[in-house]
């Protein structure tokens, strides 16, 4: 009975009159030596050229000669690199053709010598060496002899051969009886510079922090909506020493109403958790409302950096940026992640008729019915945001003067405005994010506009998603 890691390979040798021998082994061997189950005498044959070995039901081709060559399929095979055997394989060593062909776990080996005149037998006889080529190969071996004598570079030898002539001083002075620094040395230097840490830790604080953490980070929690853990006012939480601190960032803020996910642009970009939120800035700073003021910060024609290979310059020409131009829309549209917190969007999709009317479906989606109108603009009768909310006219002389000024009613803080985003404090400043969504599958964004229903169908889809795996 075979084991099962035996193969079964089968040699015939073309146009001799051996019939086929079969060898039941975990591999042969392909060479000039007499003991080679596949004997190929020729010169450019090394003694033991390659083997063909049974492993996990394959057979795997290997070369074993760093002096001579071995191709497979026209490929050529490097020293001590292995391929496996297909039906139809063709390996060349030399002169020698071997045609490999798989029925089953048989492996047939075909062997074919190429001659000037086409193929002729081969054999496996011994190979008969001359007298001339037995002088030659003596004269190989005393060469390597020869040269391994010659090979001067050793710890206990010069780098180069010695000088001629009576006397030899090739000796040269090595570090190896010099006294070494006394490990106490090294012992005194750490708790030295442990001390001045420590002394600089208490007495010049500044010197690891410029501020203090802010309270969010600072301060004990019992329970949160968008962090799993608190900080605690703990530098390790956030600074590990063999990964950066964004991973810190991800593995706390990933709860119910926050996952640390970015939009594709920033991604790309190489944008990071830290770039936007800054710490050590102070007790009462918001890292949050640091990101809505960085937006203008790095999109800003004095910002030379590149991210991605890109520049980025002012947004707008520095104003609102309506989306809209020459009665055509010019934005890009919604991106699919902050399409799949919106299921509005997707449940109006009845067939656009082309790309502006899928813009104008998706801006209009995002507003109309679905966010509570702001002080000082006309509403429905539910004090929803409607059609008369921005456009004065409708039909042919449709109004598009009127939009671009109730824009600043929603995506800007007023001062002393408690019912818009407090991110933003007491200053006026345009709030990028509100258009330019970051971090879409965020539970929370924009409640103070939302309806209760619409923020429940976002929390909704964004439950959805994260529970579909898609959301990472």
């Amino acid at each position: 009975m075979l084991s099962k890691n035996a193969g079964n390979f089968t040699v015939t040798y073309s146009g001799s009159d051996e019939p086929p021998k079969s060898h039941y082994k975990e591999g042969v061997r392909i060479g000039r030596l007499e003991t080679c189950e596949i004997v190929l005498d020729h010169e450019t044959v090394s003694r033991i050229h390659a083997g063909i070995n049974f492993i996990d039901a394959n057979y795997v081709l290997s070369n074993l000669s760093s002096a001579n060559v071995l191709t497979l399929n026209g490929r050529m095979l490097r020293p001590q690199q292995t391929d496996v055997l297909a039906s139809g394989d063709t390996i060349q060593i030399g002169p020698f053709t071997i045609l490999a062909g798989l029925d089953g776990i048989v492996l047939s080996l075909i062997v074919q010598q190429q001659t000037a005149a086409g193929s002729t037998p081969v054999r496996a006889t011994k190979p008969q060496i001359s007298e001339s080529k037995a002088a030659d190969v003596l004269k190989v071996f005393w060469q390597k002899r020869t040269r391994e004598k010659e090979d001067w570079g050793t710890r206990l030898r010069p780098t180069e051969k010695p000088k001629p002539g009576k006397a030899m001083f090739n000796w040269r002075p090595t570090g190896d009886l010099r006294r070494p620094w006394r490990f106490a040395l090294f012992v005194w230097a750490l708790l030295l510079v442990g001390a001045i840490g420590v002394l600089a830790y208490f007495k010049y604080p500044q010197a690891y922090e410029p501020k203090p953490l802010s309270n969010p980070h600072a301060l004990k929690f019992d329970s949160s909506t968008i962090a799993v853990r608190e900080n605690a006012n703990s530098c390790t939480t956030c600074h590990t020493p063999n990964e950066p601190m964004e991973n810190s960032c991800i593995r706390c803020h990933t709860a119910s109403e926050f996952h640390a996910t970015n939009t594709r642009a920033h991604e790309e970009a190489g944008i990071t958790c830290n770039v936007c939120h800054k710490e050590h800035m102070g007790a009462d700073f918001s890292p949050s409302a640091s990101a809505v003021f960085s937006c203008a910060t790095c999109h800003n024609d004095n910002n030379k950096q590149l991210y991605n290979g890109k520049a980025v310059r002012t947004a707008h020409d520095d104003s609102y940026g309506y989306p809209a131009e020459n009665v055509a829309w010019k934005w890009k549209g919604v991106y699919r992640e902050v399409a799949d917190a919106i299921p509005e969007i997707n449940f109006s999709a009845t067939g656009d008729k082309d790309e502006q009317e899928m813009l104008s479906r998706q801006f209009h989606t995002v507003h109309v019915a679905r966010l509570k109108v702001p002080d000082g603009l006309k509403g429905d009768s539910r004090g929803l945001v409607s059609c008369s909310t921005c456009h004065v006219s409708f039909g042919k002389e449709l109004d598009r003067v009127m939009p671009r000024q109730t824009c600043a009613a929603c995506h800007t803080t007023q001062q002393g405005a408690a019912n818009r985003d407090q991110r933003f404090g007491a200053s006026s400043a345009a709030n990028c994010i509100s258009c330019h969504t970051q971090h879409p599958y965020s539970g929370g964004r924009w409640s103070e506009f939302l309806t209760d229903d619409a923020l429940r169908r976002r929390r909704d889809a964004v439950a959805a998603k994260i529970a579909e795996g898609k959301v990472q």
